[in-house]
C-alpha cells in the first residue's frame, strides 16, 4: 500500500516502554489489528521490518517481509 494509506505502529509498544520514533516504528495498512490479535512479532533488521507470525499460523514461525517495498541504498 502507499504510505499515505497507512498507519505508524509502534513495534514495542509505548507502554511497554517502546520510544516514539522512527527506530521503533512501521508502516501498516489500517487492517493491521490482525498483528495485535493474532500476536504477529515485529523485528527490523538493517531498517527493514520483519513480520513473524504467531506459531498457530506458522509453527516454525518463519519470518516474513513485505516483498513490494525495496529500500533504495545511497
Amino acid at each position: 500500500m502507499p504510505a499515505p494509506w497507512c498507519e505508524a505502529h509502534h513495534i514495542t509498544y509505548w507502554t511497554n516502554e517502546g520510544t516514539t520514533s522512527t527506530d521503533n516504528g512501521t508502516l501498516l495498512c489500517s487492517h493491521h489489528h490482525v498483528i495485535h490479535k493474532e500476536h504477529w512479532t515485529i523485528t527490523t533488521e538493517t531498517g527493514v521490518p520483519w513480520f513473524t507470525p504467531p506459531p498457530h499460523l506458522d509453527p516454525r514461525q518463519t519470518p516474513r517481509r513485505n516483498h513490494h517495498f525495496r529500500p533504495t541504498r545511497t
